[in-house]
């Protein structure tokens, strides 16, 4: 005879406000915990200055669909004129995108912003296996270099 001990789980639906507010608050731990933003400052800190001026304002929603040339052309007022963001913090905000949609791709779905280790592996990442020409390759995105694949899928799929 077997018994099992635990509590029952269960769904949380959330609203499209709350689920908006989770997005943002994503955004913000992000900012914080990996990308080094003080949260302090955070509402003065040039990173954050350039994505709200860009409308970015949602992690999921907004951020991990952005391109190195939307980066590239990240830009935020200072004393009232708009200046481009530093390069440093383009490099972070890159190398930050270029890691989750890797690290997304090898768990095959999407990451836990608010896993606790995550600051350390993107470090790690950054360190070791970042390297700054990367291309984004969305993790959703299936894309093979095999042209005998892609050949083979064009004969049977004439559309692929």
């Amino acid at each position: 005879m077997s018994r099992t001990t635990g509590t029952a789980s269960t769904v949380v639906t959330l609203s499209p406000a709350e689920e908006k507010k989770a997005d943002k608050d994503h955004l913000l731990t992000a900012l914080i915990n990996v990308c080094g933003v003080p949260y302090a400052r955070y509402k003065t800190h040039p990173i954050v200055l350039a994505l709200k001026h860009d409308g970015i304002t949602l992690f999921h929603t907004d951020f991990i669909h952005m391109t190195a040339a939307d980066i590239d052309a990240l830009q935020y007022e200072k004393g009232g004129v708009l200046v481009p963001l530093e390069l440093n913090f383009q490099m972070i905000l890159l190398a930050f995108l270029v890691f989750y949609h890797h690290l997304s791709h090898k768990k095959r779905g999407g990451i836990n912003i608010l896993d606790t280790t995550l600051p350390v592996q993107f470090k790690n990442f950054r360190n070791s296996e970042y390297n700054p020409t990367m291309e984004i390759t969305p993790w959703g995105l299936e894309i093979s270099n095999n042209k005998g694949l892609t050949g083979w899928n064009k004969l049977v799929k004439p559309s692929a």
